[in-house]
């Protein structure tokens, strides 16, 4: 057997144990909620710490995705960040049935296919700026879409004043131009003109 194989069949064996090393891990992190959950002072047996990490689990699988919800669309992703709080806290719902460790992965797995799900009734293509709604708060960009939409019009609303400050200086240059091309043509067509005098 391979060290890898050994740290596997480690990890299985945790499992296979009824995760009662996660659970007394879970319980030990957070004691209180725990303590509540399983509802019993200090746990003797390993169905009081199971019910406590299962208290542990559900608390954070709760809160966890709210969180990570809101810094999501606070960050520009109202939509995504809408779909992954509530599909983390119905994942961890329904995960809570498989236990403490399926209420992690529900609440995981939920929080992945609610994002998608919303962004995909939306519209939104994360590799493509100008897809979804333009949604804008008091002036502030919410969406990829506002975002892209407010960074077109600065860099036009740059272009149109960056013109009519070199506007004069073009004018001028032209004005210039168009001065040196009339001195030109005057200096042939007098050219011309003495030509055809002494060429007689």
């Amino acid at each position: 057997m391979t060290n890898e194989d050994l740290s596997f069949q480690m990890l299985m064996n945790q499992v296979g144990r009824g995760g009662r090393a996660f659970d007394r891990t879970l319980f030990s992190l957070f004691p209180q909620t725990a303590t509540r959950a399983a509802g019993t002072g200090v746990p003797s047996s390993a169905a009081a710490f199971s019910k406590g990490a299962a208290g542990v689990a559900r608390m954070g699988t709760r809160r966890i995705p709210v969180l990570a919800g809101g810094i999501q669309a606070l960050s520009g992703d109202p939509i995504g960040g809408v779909g992954t709080a509530a599909g983390g806290v119905l994942g961890g719902m329904v995960g809570s049935l498989a236990g403490p460790l399926g209420t992690i992965a529900g609440s995981y797995l939920g929080s992945q296919l609610g994002q998608s799900a919303t962004r995909g009734l939306a519209g939104i293509d994360i590799n493509d700026p100008l897809t979804g709604p333009d949604i804008s708060l008091f002036g502030i960009p919410l969406t990829q879409y506002a975002k892209t939409k407010k960074s077109f019009q600065r860099g036009t609303d740059l272009a149109k004043a960056r013109y009519k400050q070199l506007q004069p200086l073009m004018e001028e240059a032209k004005d210039k131009q168009l001065s040196r091309d009339l001195t030109s043509s005057q200096l042939q067509l007098a050219g011309n003109l003495l030509g055809q005098i002494y060429g007689r």
